[in-house]
Order: structure tokens, then sequence, then C-alpha cells
């Protein structure tokens, strides 16, 4: 069966994009009350004695990042890229423009609440921008910055959030660290390599460059940052007294606290402090982003109490998650699939958007090719990841490509299952019992599906449980064994939350099997 990916404990983690998609967002604005004292006369040096490109895009870079920007050379590097804008990158032109015009990029300026990766109207045009000749591309390209912007930490962090579109964690890290390096105390940078170390598992990486940074007891963005991520080790921050303080402080806004803001709620929530964490919710949602909007839906579906609808909230841009949930816990499938796909293309190293929408796109619209095809593109950055290969092998095998679904069966096999989840290993094995059924092979795929009922029982998991059961019954009914009626009854018999409107929808499928 096709697993969702779901989070037990949602935490704001940030969220990572290019820059220049990032800056018009609005996360960006460096400047707060106890700027940092970075010293830059060796570039101011260097470009005094070679005026060109490169150093000019290393000076502004530096003059952003030391939030000193009113000296005579960077107006002469300015210059110097406005004339050759046509040889510069989007995202050095955009550096120039918030230094010209320091404005809130959540100002009346912002034309658009979608800022994506790239507009796609067709499948077709989803598989071009996947392409991995494209890909490949833009990847030589943004190499080629690195080497003539070595000292330029956001090309590098842009080269490390291509390399991890590619699935190539090694080289991505290795672009990460130079970017630290370069910029230590870069809210851009830090909030990017802690995205990378959390999708690594490097928890403790992210801990340490966070707590490296002299920026981060004064910057409420950070802060958050090193909450989120000492929540997922089950650890105490100790920041948390200081974003109390930068709370308090009032020198932020209410968008420059909603990520701070939404952390607190959270640990607020997860230790049982309903009252504390409403109102801490409710101040993140005075200006959310993208990124707390989708934590307040995933707060109210765990909660009932916590009243929330999404689509109130029309000036957040990029709000895809939050609304990709909200339409699936509500059975808007196709509204859910769009979303997703729309969250992918906002961060296409994800996987959670390609687990979500592969399954409502094979099991509820029943479009294999695209529930394949998602599967596909999420395994380009996520390599042998079993959640995606299951689903997959499931697509595949229900379309009848059961000599296509064994090549990843063999990836599989090759996974070291004793450090899957219970909730992975159950999914895998109910897969593999449907392949065994479907090459009628039935006493293996019986054996299997009847495993993973088993430990769905003990994992009290009621949702993975009641869909086994129902994928066990269509399968039985499709094959025509004898356990088929005993099965049929159990489906037709089955109690079912209103919230789980997907095995709703999949029961009725199973049911229709009767007289297959």
């Amino acid at each position: 069966m096709a697993i969702i990916y779901e989070i037990k404990k949602r935490r704001v983690i940030p969220n990572w994009r290019d820059y220049k998609r990032t800056l018009q967002i609005g996360e960006l604005g460096l400047h707060h009350p106890n700027s940092l004292d970075i010293n830059i006369n060796r570039i101011i040096n260097d470009w005094s004695t070679s005026k060109n490109i490169g150093t000019a895009a290393e000076l502004i870079s530096a003059a952003f990042i030391s939030n000193k920007t009113n000296f005579s050379e960077l107006t002469e590097a300015i210059s110097l890229i406005k004339e050759n804008s046509s040889n510069s990158s989007s995202a050095l032109l955009s550096l120039i423009d918030s230094i010209e015009r320091p404005t809130n990029v959540k100002s009346n300026e912002q034309t658009s609440k979608f800022l994506l990766e790239k507009d796609i109207d067709t499948i077709d045009d989803f598989q071009a921008f996947i392409n991995n000749k494209s890909l490949f591309k833009v990847i030589h390209r943004t190499k080629n910055r690195s080497k003539n912007e070595m000292f330029n930490p956001i090309v590098w962090v842009e080269l490390a959030r291509l390399y991890t579109m590619h699935g190539q964690e090694g080289k991505a890290e290795r672009a990460l660290l130079t970017a630290l390096h370069l910029a230590p105390d870069n809210r851009f940078v830090l909030r990017s390599a802690t995205r990378f170390f959390i999708h690594t598992d490097q928890f403790e990486k992210a801990l340490y460059y966070l707590r490296k940074s002299k920026s981060l007891k004064y910057d409420p963005w950070l802060i958050s940052a090193h909450i989120a991520t000492s929540s997922i080790m089950d650890r105490f921050s100790p920041l948390i007294k200081d974003g109390e303080k930068l709370i308090l402080s009032n020198n932020f806004s209410p968008f420059e606290l909603t990520e701070l803001y939404s952390s607190l709620g959270t640990l607020e929530f997860n230790d049982g402090s309903f009252k504390k964490a409403k109102q801490l919710f409710n101040k993140s949602m005075i200006q959310p982003n993208d990124n707390t909007l989708a934590q307040m839906e995933w707060v109210s579906k765990e909660d009932s109490r916590f009243s929330f609808n999404p689509f109130v909230y029309e000036t957040v841009i990029n709000p895809f998650e939050a609304y990709a949930l909200d339409h699936y816990e509500n059975g808007n499938w196709e509204g859910a699939f769009y979303n997703c796909v729309k969250w992918f293309l906002d961060m296409p190293f994800s996987k959670r958007p390609i687990l979500l929408g592969s399954y409502i796109a094979g099991s509820l619209l029943k479009d294999k090719n695209a529930s394949i095809l998602l599967c596909e593109v999420g395994l380009q950055a996520n390599p042998h990841d079993p959640a995606l290969l299951n689903n997959i092998i499931y697509e595949l095998a229900t379309s009848g490509n059961l000599d296509q679904a064994n090549k990843y069966i063999n990836q599989i096999r090759e996974i070291n299952m004793a450090s899957l989840t219970n909730e992975c290993k159950v999914t895998i094995q109910a897969t593999l019992g449907l392949v065994a059924l479907r090459n009628k092979k039935f006493p293996i795929g019986k054996k299997l599906y009847e495993l993973a009922i088993e430990n769905a029982g003990r994992m009290k998991s009621n949702y993975l449980k009641n869909l086994a059961i129902i994928n066990y019954a269509r399968e039985l009914l499709i094959a025509n064994q004898p356990e088929k009626e005993e099965y049929f009854n159990i489906i037709k018999n089955m109690v079912l939350d209103d919230k789980h409107k997907d095995l709703i929808e999949l029961r009725k499928e199973a049911l229709e099997y009767k007289n297959y």
C-alpha cells in the first residue's frame, strides 16, 4: 500500500529556497539592533586593485552581509554590475535591489503570492523541469559562478541546494561548509545549512553552526531554528529565554517574530499547555509566513480546539503545504494534489509533497502515471528512500507493470529494514504482499498482508491497520481467493473516522470489486 508521509510532531524548521525568492518573501532583513561588525577591508582593497565583475560581486555580497552599504567603492561596484547586467545573475541583481531599496518585502510592492522555482502548467512542463540534463546544465553554470565568485557565500549555498535536489549530498555539504566559512553569521547561510543538516539527519551539525554564530542570540529567525532543531532531538534549547527577551524588546515586526512565536507555541503544545500555546500561535498568525501557516494547519488537525482556516491568510506567499494538507483533510483530492506539486516546485528536494502527492494521484485520483512520475522525481533528490521506493512499487504493481516494479523491489531488499520506522516496515510488508498476490504467489502474499495488519495493530495505528485491511480485501476480491467474502464483510462493516476521507474513498472502491 502507498504511504503518506505524516509528521507526528511537526517543527518550524527553516525552509530552503534560492536566494532571490527568499529575499522576495522577506526573510532576509538582516538589520537587527545588534548588527555585527564584520571587517570587509580586504575585499575593498581587492576592488581597488582589480575592478572586475567577480570582485564587484564579492564586495556587494560582503556589504550586504555586514550591513555596511554606505561607501563609495560599493557604489562603483554596483554601477559595474548594472552596466554588465546581461552577464550578472538574477540573485546578484536582487541583492543590489535590496541594498538600494531596503524595504520590508512584505509591502504592497509584492505582486504575487506564488514565487516558485519554476512555473508549470502541464505534466510535460513538470517533466522538463526535473529533466536531469536541464539540472546538470544549471549545476554546471553555478559551479562556474562559484569559481568566478569564490568569496560569495550565496553562490555556494545555491550550488549546495542544486546538489541536494540531485541527491548529491556529499558535494552539497562541501559547498555549504564553504559558505559557512565565508559567512558564519549570515542568516540566509545559517538557515539554509540548518535545513540541509536536518534533511540529512545531521542534527548535531545544525546546532553546532548555529551556536557558533555571533548573531544567534540577536536574531529571532536563528533562535527559532535552534529551538526547532533541539526539539527534534528531544533537547531543551538554552535559547528559549533569549527568544522571549527579543519578543519583549519591541525591536521586531510581527513577521520577523512569526517563526519564533510558532516554535515557542509548538513547545507549549507538545508539553500539553493549551492556553500558552494558543496565545503564542495567535501571535504567530498576526503576520505569518508559509512555514508558520503550515505549522498552524498541523496543530489544528492534531487538536480540534485550534480552529483554523489557512485560506483566510491571503497575503502569505507560497502557502502550498498548508493548502495541500487542508484540502487533503477535507477530501478535495484535486486541490490537494495541485498544491503538492506547487509545494514541491517551491522546495524541490523535499520528499513530503512527493509522498502525499503520489498517494493522492495514484490511490484517490487514479492517475497512476502522475503518481509514478512524482515518485521518480522524488528519487532524484532522495535516492534509495524506502518510502518513495514503496510508493513507486505500489503504483507500478497496481498498474500491471510487475517487471518494472521488480527493479525497485531489488533496491528495497538492499535496505536495512531494522533502520526503518515501524510505519514504513508495515507499509512495505503490505506492498510486497500485493506484488506477490499480483504474481499469483498467493500463500506468500497473504502471509505478508496478514503480517502487516498484525504489526499495525501492535503499533495501535488504526489508520494503518484499516488501510492494510482495505488493500488486502481488494486484492483478495481481484484474485478471487477463498477469503474474499470474509474480508469483504470486514471492510463493509468497518467503522471509519470521518476525518479519514481517503479510507472511506478506498473502501468504496474495494467494495465495487464484489463482482469482479
